[in-house]
């Protein structure tokens, strides 16, 4: 099997596992505190560029690459996909309650993250979510680096 395809089936994995925290509430009750992730990715979003809601598929697309699905939950579906600069994981929410509670769970792991209207697209760089930035707007963010732990 590709190593793309094992990172691809690794990070639909960690999704899922993600996925059933928020189903299990382990996060999803918190309410945002001054200075928590996502009180500061609300600060920062305010001078974002509009992000239209979009399906898995339409993000991929826009990438130029077909999503593996993997979760497909009433509060979330996930994909991914792999194009020529690296592999790319998105994942739209049915409420952006749950797109603040998994950029809160999930930034603390470091990445770079495409955030928009309930949804989210993790890439390899900064530079390589760029050129979605600019076809379909939103905010790219990135993600605390995981050391000292």
């Amino acid at each position: 099997m590709p190593p793309s395809v094992r990172r691809i089936r690794r990070a639909l994995a960690l999704g899922a596992a993600v996925c059933a925290a928020l189903a299990a509430g382990a996060c999803a009750a918190a309410p945002a505190r001054p200075g928590s992730a996502p009180a500061a990715h609300a600060a920062h979003a305010q001078g974002a560029a509009p992000a239209a809601s979009a399906t898995v598929e339409q993000l991929a697309a826009a990438l130029g690459c077909t999503a593996e699905l993997g979760t497909q939950a009433e509060e979330l579906r996930q994909g991914a996909c792999a194009t020529g600069q690296g592999a790319f994981r998105m994942t739209t929410f049915a409420a952006e309650e749950g797109l603040r509670s998994w950029l809160a769970e999930a930034e603390p792991y470091g990445g770079f993250y495409l955030v928009g209207d309930r949804w989210v697209v993790t890439g390899p760089s900064a530079d390589a979510l760029a050129g979605l930035r600019e076809r379909l707007g939103g905010s790219v963010e990135t993600g605390d680096a995981h050391a000292g732990h």
